[in-house]
């Protein structure tokens, strides 16, 4: 956020600049603004894209993983090529960089080459090796602390510019003053010390408003792990109001009296300092790093005990060490006085160390010995034959972008693999390049709790073009809804379900993934680990829609129950509608929650009367009773929680299937579920050619099996086939 401010000021002073980057980001959350102008990435794998940012043009290579650390040797090349033909076609003047991985090295190593500049921006405490700096010219820092810490640590300088903050979507225009404010709710944030803050400010003065803004970190889990490791795990506090990730802080600022800031690891200066000192707002802060000096005497630093600043930084404070941060919160809301001389000192401070233009002209005078230099002017060949051994220069040549497929098999959940309820694995399609399946029509889901959004399996079989899916969010689960505004693909549906079209009461409990139209179980009727987040916390009307009285579905291939909805009244009101369907989901329990849960004996009772059977279990959800930190060295879990049912059409119905609907089938079953033997034997009833290049395409045919085998193609005879794996007879079909 920093480095894209400075550009902007640097566009806005004359600056030309041109910027490479990737699909990487430190959270999945910070893909919302890409995602608004390239909706579908997947589409883009591999390629260069241009974003477009007011006056900058990110151009980004789409990686696979948006995880920094997944970025493959592939990509790498890509990214490495694109750098080299903008260094020798766009020439510039300086290169700015950040980042320490092995590929970033290499960004100043090619500079140098070419006798250009190179500026580096470091706002973190983790770069003690020296390597990473050895063709670096000058490094950006944005506090006087870490450019001290350092050059006494390692011994090379930095030079402070300060932070850079847009007042339009950080300063606000009214300021209410009435809640403390904690941005970025993670361990090393300081998450553990505010939740221990908060909960005794519940006890002792609810009157407090508290404010969370999520941001990279997940609240709840350190909510919870903190308050278990207190003795009472919580899933949530009465004083606390949870806000989203934002771009726009106008709003919690607006709403903040008090920012509190209780960082544990190395804070170079914090963002949010600078932030709130802008907006006139005091804050409580641990004594680390360039936290102090951005706020100079306009809030109250802490020093806690050493055990805290450790990894990973879970330490429980004692209520002795607590209560001078207490005691400073009740201050700062009762003493108004005190509250006021404290809010003159942050606009004082605010105007004269973090105001854009000061920090601006900061830059500006940094960069300028290098821009004077005008190495963009100059002949990079003659620098680079100098230094080269066969005396040769680099060519400005357009690197050409190709897709890698090799990843995807790597991502393909394994068949009847079982995961632990607290450990969900990616979704991924299983898909191959190799088979070019003929679909015809969209393949119709309707899915009654969105699992598909959640799993994020839905954007990928939208990027497919196959599939329209219509989602049901009743308990408003789904954050970014926006995204799904005017997609051809995707449709959701918030505070709605399926049911027999009555209204019902959609009972919110603690753990909102257990909020259900059916009624939580008595707590001594649950295993202690659901019986606070099964607590029903208030009763709202919601709307349930019969599946038969939807008008223009058009033909539903794939429907999807959950198990907190009245499956079998969705199923007793969908006769009409699932006559054709090729596949229902329902999620069954094992160990019971709630009232009415669907079981395994009803469905199957509904099956046997609707032209249905059980085909499989899939996505079993397990239990592991050992402690969670051995559990984490040693998985076992073998109490079986819940699992998927997939039931597919009868034997008899199966046999009438069209061409269409079965490779429709075939379809779903190969991609999601991964189950090609079926899909194989599906393709074989259509086209026994089409049947063998799909099981070379998956890898299940030995490499001395052709496809063009006169023999293979003669010997398809219906429930007549059989591999059999014996030395060099590798396969043999026997009639």
């Amino acid at each position: 956020m920093t480095v894209r401010q400075m550009l902007l000021q640097l566009v806005a002073h004359g600056y030309e600049v041109q910027i490479l980057g990737a699909t990487v980001f430190d959270n999945p959350k910070g893909m919302g603004k890409l995602k608004e102008q390239f909706p579908d990435l997947n589409a883009h794998l591999h390629q260069l894209i241009e974003a477009e940012d007011g006056p900058l043009t990110h151009q980004l290579v789409v990686s696979y993983s948006h995880n920094r650390n997944h970025f493959t040797t592939h990509e790498e090349g890509l990214w490495y090529s694109q750098y080299l033909y903008m260094l020798d076609s766009f020439k510039p003047d300086i290169v700015w960089f950040y980042g320490g991985q092995t590929l970033d090295m290499l960004i100043a190593d090619e500079a140098r080459d070419r006798d250009i500049p190179v500026a580096f921006y470091l706002a973190n405490g983790n770069y003690k090796s020296p390597r990473w700096c050895r063709d670096v010219d000058l490094i950006l820092t944005d506090s006087q602390a870490t450019a001290d810490m350092y050059r006494k640590t390692v011994g090379y300088s930095a030079k402070p510019v300060g932070k850079f903050i847009a007042p339009e979507s950080f300063i606000a225009e009214r300021h209410e003053r009435n809640r403390l404010l904690f941005v970025n709710p993670s361990w090393q944030k300081g998450g553990s010390v505010f939740v221990q803050l908060a909960e005794k400010l519940e006890r002792e003065r609810p009157d407090i408003e508290l404010e969370v803004v999520e941001a990279r970190a997940d609240w709840p889990a350190v909510l919870r792990e903190t308050t278990r490791r207190m003795g009472e795990l919580r899933n949530s506090l009465s004083n606390v109001t949870i806000t989203a990730n934002t771009d726009d802080m106008r709003d919690p600022y607006g709403r903040a009296r008090v920012l509190m800031a209780p960082s544990l690891w190395w804070e170079s200066s914090g963002r949010v300092l600078a932030e709130a000192m802008l907006n006139g707002i005091p804050a409580l802060i641990t004594n680390r790093g360039g936290m102090p000096e951005m706020i100079g005497n306009a809030g109250i630093a802490f020093d806690f005990p050493d055990a805290c600043y450790e990894e990973p930084y879970h330490h429980l404070l004692s209520d002795e060490e607590l209560q001078p941060l207490v005691d400073a919160v009740i201050s700062l809301f009762d003493d108004e006085n005190l509250y006021q001389d404290y809010v003159a000192r942050a606009w004082q401070v605010g105007k004269e160390k973090h105001h854009i233009d000061r920090a601006t002209d900061r830059l500006i005078g940094a960069l300028t010995p290098l821009v004077g230099q005008r190495a963009g002017n100059k002949d990079f060949t003659i620098a680079q034959r100098k230094r080269h051994r066969q005396r040769l220069a680099s060519r400005a040549t357009k690197p050409e972008f190709k897709v890698d497929n090799s990843l995807q098999q790597l991502f393909v959940a394994k068949p009847g693999a079982q995961q632990g309820n607290n450990e969900q694995q990616t979704a991924r399609l299983s898909l191959t390049d190799d088979f070019t399946w003929q679909i015809k029509g969209k393949i119709m889901v309707l899915d009654n709790r969105a699992s598909l959004l959640k799993s994020g399996l839905a954007e990928q079989m939208a990027a497919t073009e196959a599939f329209g899916i219509v989602a049901f969010d009743p308990a408003s689960e789904i954050k970014e809804v926006k995204q799904y505004e005017g997609s051809e693909y995707i449709q959701l549906f918030q505070h709605a379900l399926l049911g027999n079209g009555e209204p019902a009461k959609l009972h919110a409990c603690v753990a909102p993934e257990m909020t259900s139209i059916l009624v939580p179980l008595p707590a001594e009727q649950l295993p202690k680990r659901h019986q606070l987040g099964a607590k029903s916390l208030a009763e709202l009307p919601i709307n349930t829609v019969a599946l038969d009285s939807i008008e223009g579905l058009g033909n539903l291939d794939w429907l999807i129950l959950d198990e907190l909805s009245d499956a079998m009244s969705v199923l007793e009101n969908g006769k009409k509608s699932l006559i054709n369907t090729l596949l229902v989901q329902a999620r069954v329990v094992f160990q019971p929650t709630h009232q009415h849960q669907p079981n395994l004996a009803e469905l199957q009772h509904w099956a046997s009367r609707n032209g249905f059977r059980f085909y499989r279990f899939h996505n079993i959800s397990q239990y592991s009773h050992l402690p969670e930190g051995l559990n984490d060295r040693a998985p076992c879990a073998t109490e079986q929680e819940s699992a998927d049912v997939l039931l597919l059409p009868s034997h008899e119905r199966m046999a009438k299937l069209s061409e269409k609907e079965r490779m429709k089938l075939a379809f779903i079953l190969s991609a999601v579920f991964a189950a090609h033997d079926m899909a194989f034997e599906l393709i074989a009833d259509v086209s026994q050619e089409k049947a063998l290049e799909f099981l070379e395409a998956q890898g299940l045919l030995p490499p001395a099996i052709k496809k063009d085998n006169n023999e293979l193609n003669t010997k398809f005879a219906a429930n007549e086939t059989a591999f059999l794996g014996q030395d060099d007879n590798l396969l043999e079909l026997i009639n």
